[in-house]
């Protein structure tokens, strides 16, 4: 078995710091919004009583919103991916976190259809009926990855790209 893992892979198993560290940007973006909301409600004469519901709704629907971003963000951000036998698994950071070892899926590799990029920067794949990209920005052993995929095919990447 042979794993490689990116620059997504959790630096902890902890849940909720690393799901909050996928929300912060959208935490930021949300209260902006908020305040500038906040802002012309002050400039428009508004009383304390509304600016606080306006501030506590507003960062209820802020908070909800964020994390609802970020877990779509961390199904999306590959962490892992996995070489055994025929078969190879590919993990998401929402799926390290918050799933069992024993749910994840595995697909095979002769349905994979590996193809390389002409500049060797994406790697594209077939897994569950859906077309994956990995890039090499985000796997620091991309080219032995890509070895691997393409020794347990029989099919090397670079000539399923160039068809």
């Amino acid at each position: 078995m042979n794993s490689f893992r990116s620059r997504f892979y959790p630096p902890s198993g902890n849940a909720f710091n690393v799901s909050q560290e996928y929300a912060m940007q959208y935490y930021a973006a949300f209260n902006i919004i908020l305040m500038l909301i906040i802002l012309v409600q002050i400039i428009s004469g508004a009383g304390g009583m509304m600016l606080a519901l306006w501030g506590l709704a507003g960062e209820l629907v802020a908070i909800a919103l964020g994390n609802w971003l970020a877990y779509g963000r961390m199904r999306r951000s590959y962490a892992e991916i996995f070489f055994v036998g025929d078969h190879f698994s590919l993990i998401s950071v929402y799926e390290m976190l918050f799933s069992r070892q024993e749910q994840r899926p595995a697909f095979p590799l002769a349905y994979a259809n590996a193809g390389l990029s002409p500049e060797g920067d994406v790697l594209t794949f077939h897994f569950n009926d859906q077309v994956i990209s990995l890039y090499r920005r985000d796997w620091d052993n991309f080219d032995l990855m890509c070895a691997e995929m393409a020794g347990r095919t029989g099919v090397r990447p670079e000539e399923s790209s160039a068809e």
